[in-house]
C-alpha cells in the first residue's frame, strides 16, 4: 500500500509544481513581504502582538495562493480519470491526493514561518520561536480546510465568494502596507492592554494560533492550546476526508456585467474595431470572463485601487484627497501586466485551433484581444473609480480626470501587449502558462510615468475646456496608433511586411 501511495504523491505533487522543483516565486513573494513587514514592525512588539502580525501576514499570503495561482490544490483533479485506471484502491489514491495538499500547503507556509521566526524580537526565545513556526503551519491548516470545505459545498457558486474574498484580502494587504506604522503602533498598544479588545479578533483564526505564543490580553474568548491543537487535527483529517471541489462545467454567458457592456461593445464593434479584428474581439470579450483561473486571478487586483480609495476617504483636506483620487484615476495601468500575463491561459486549450487557423495576421489578432480588453475591463474600473470619487464628493474631479485616465489605460495596453503576452488568448492551459518577467522594468517606468502623468494633469487640467482638449489629444494618439497597426495587419504579408508608409 505504502509503494502506491508514494508514487501516487509524487505524481500528484510534480503535476502541481509543474515540472519545477520548488515554487520559487511564491516563495520568494511570501518571504520578502513577510521579511519586510516584521523587520519595519517588530521593534517594541511583545510575544502576542509580533505573533498576531506575524500569522495573520502568513494568513493573508497562504489564502491569496490558495484562491489564485494555486487554485488547482483544493480542486477536482484534471488526470482522474487516469488515476481511477491505475492498480490503486480509492483509499490509496485520496491518500495519495491529500499527502499531496498537505505538502504544498507546509511548503507555502515555510515561506512566511521561517522569515518570521529567524527575524523575530528579543523578547521570543528559542521555544518560543518553534511555536510560531508550529502555529503557522496548523493555521495553514485550518484556513486549507476551510476554503476546501467551502469550495466542495458551493461547487460553482462559490466563486464569486472567493473573488470578493481574494478581493477583501488584496485590499486589506495594500492598505495595511499603505499605514504600516499605524499598524504598528496599534499592535504594541494592543499587546500591552492599552486598548479595548476587538470583538472581532475572537473569530480570527491568526489571534487563536498567536496566542499559543504570547499571552493575549483579553484571552476569554480564545481557545485554549489544547482546543487549537485539536482544531489543527481536525483540520488535517478532513483536508484527507472531504473530496474535492468539482471541476468547472459550462457556464452561462449571459451575465450581469455582459448584459450591462452590450452599448458599449456595440459602440466599440462599429466605430473602434476594424473588420480583421472582430472575430478576436467578439470571442475575448465573451469567452474570457467565463475563464474560472482568469477570474480568480485578475478580478482580486480591484483590492488595490480599493484600499486607496478607503486611504483617501479618510484624508481630512481636500487637496490630500484631490491628489490621492487623481493619482487612483491614472495609475491602473499598472495592474495591467496581471491581466495581460493571465490573457492565454483556459480550461479548454485544445480549442485554441480557433485563432491558430483564424486566415487573419497576428497583429488583427492582438488588436481585437486588447480593444475586448479595454471595453470588458478598463470601462468598468474606470467607471467604478469614477463613480466612487463621485461618493467621496469628488464629482467635478471625477468628470474632468477620468475620461483621460481611461484613455492613458488604453494607450498602457497597447505599450505592453507585445511585449508581455507570448501566446494568442485563450490558448494556452493554466498549468502550462509561461510567464516572462524580462518586461519588469518596463512595468516600474510605466508607473513612474503614469505618477508623472496623474501629476501634470492634477496641476494643469483644472477646467472642463481644459478636460476636454486633454482627453481629446490622448484620443487622437490612440486613433493615430490604432490606424497605424491596422495598415500593418491588413498589409498582404501580415506582421512581416511593416507598416505602411505614407
Amino acid at each position: 500500500m505504502l509503494p502506491r501511495v508514494l508514487a501516487l504523491f509524487r505524481s500528484r505533487l510534480a503535476a502541481h509544481l509543474g515540472g519545477e522543483g520548488l515554487p520559487v516565486g511564491a516563495l520568494c513573494a511570501h518571504g520578502t513581504l513577510t521579511s519586510g513587514a516584521c523587520l519595519i514592525l517588530r521593534d517594541g512588539l511583545a510575544p502576542f502582538g509580533y505573533a498576531l502580525l506575524a500569522l495573520t501576514l502568513a494568513a493573508g499570503l497562504l489564502c491569496i495562493s490558495l484562491l489564485g495561482e494555486f487554485g488547482g490544490l483544493l480542486r477536482d483533479d484534471p488526470a482522474a480519470e487516469w488515476s481511477r485506471s491505475l492498480p490503486a484502491t480509492e483509499l490509496e489514491r485520496r491518500l495519495g491526493h491529500s499527502s499531496a495538499v498537505l505538502a504544498m500547503v507546509g511548503l507555502l507556509s515555510a515561506g512566511s514561518a521561517l522569515p518570521a521566526a529567524l527575524l523575530a524580537p528579543p523578547s521570543l526565545d528559542t521555544g518560543a520561536r518553534v511555536v510560531l513556526v508550529a502555529a503557522v503551519f496548523a493555521q495553514a491548516l485550518v484556513l486549507s480546510c476551510g476554503l476546501l470545505a467551502m469550495q466542495s459545498a458551493l461547487g460553482e457558486r462559490a466563486e464569486g465568494l472567493l473573488v470578493g474574498l481574494q478581493s477583501l484580502l488584496v485590499a486589506l494587504a495594500a492598505a495595511g502596507g499603505l499605514g504600516a506604522l499605524r499598524l504598528g503602533s496599534w499592535l504594541r498598544t494592543l499587546a500591552l492592554g492599552e486598548v479595548d479588545w476587538p470583538a472581532w479578533l475572537d473569530a480570527a483564526p491568526p489571534a487563536w494560533f498567536a496566542a499559543t505564543v504570547g499571552s493575549a490580553p483579553d484571552a476569554a474568548g480564545l481557545p485554549s492550546a489544547w482546543g487549537v491543537v485539536a482544531l489543527a487535527v481536525g483540520a488535517a483529517a478532513l483536508l484527507c476526508a472531504v473530496p474535492p471541489a468539482p471541476a468547472a462545467r459550462g457556464r452561462r454567458s449571459a451575465t450581469l456585467a455582459a448584459r450591462l457592456l452590450e452599448l458599449p461593445r456595440r459602440f466599440a464593434a462599429r466605430w473602434w474595431v476594424h473588420r480583421r479584428e472582430r472575430g478576436t474581439f467578439e470571442l475575448v470579450f465573451a469567452a474570457l470572463p467565463l475563464e474560472r483561473d482568469f477570474v480568480l486571478r485578475t478580478y482580486p487586483m480591484i483590492g488595490i485601487p480599493l484600499a486607496f480609495l478607503l486611504v483617501g476617504a479618510r484624508a481630512q483636506s481636500g487637496a490630500e484627497r484631490e491628489g490621492i483620487l487623481t493619482l487612483l484615476l491614472f495609475t491602473p495601468a499598472a495592474y495591467l501586466p496581471v491581466l495581460l500575463a493571465q490573457l492565454p491561459a483556459t480550461a479548454s486549450p485544445r480549442a485554441r485551433w480557433l485563432v491558430d487557423c483564424a486566415p487573419i495576421a497576428p497583429a488583427a489578432i492582438r488588436g481585437g484581444a486588447l480593444k475586448a480588453l479595454a471595453v470588458r475591463f478598463l470601462i468598468p474600473l474606470h467607471g467604478l473609480l469614477a463613480a466612487v470619487a463621485v461618493l467621496l464628493g469628488e464629482g467635478a474631479l471625477a468628470g474632468r480626470l477620468a475620461p483621460a485616465g481611461a484613455v492613458v489605460s488604453v494607450l498602457a495596453v497597447r505599450l505592453l501587449y507585445p511585449r508581455i503576452v507570448s501566446a494568442p488568448p485563450l490558448s494556452t492551459a493554466v498549468e502550462e502558462l509561461e510567464v516572462n518577467h524580462d518586461w519588469m522594468g518596463l512595468v516600474m517606468t510605466l508607473v513612474v510615468v503614469l505618477v508623472g502623468v496623474s501629476f501634470l494633469a492634477g496641476a494643469l487640467v483644472t477646467s472642463l475646456p481644459r478636460a476636454a482638449a486633454f482627453t481629446a489629444g490622448l484620443i487622437a494618439v490612440e486613433l493615430a496608433l490604432d490606424r497605424r497597426g491596422h495598415s500593418w495587419s491588413s498589409s498582404p504579408a501580415g506582421e512581416a511586411s511593416g507598416p505602411k508608409r505614407g
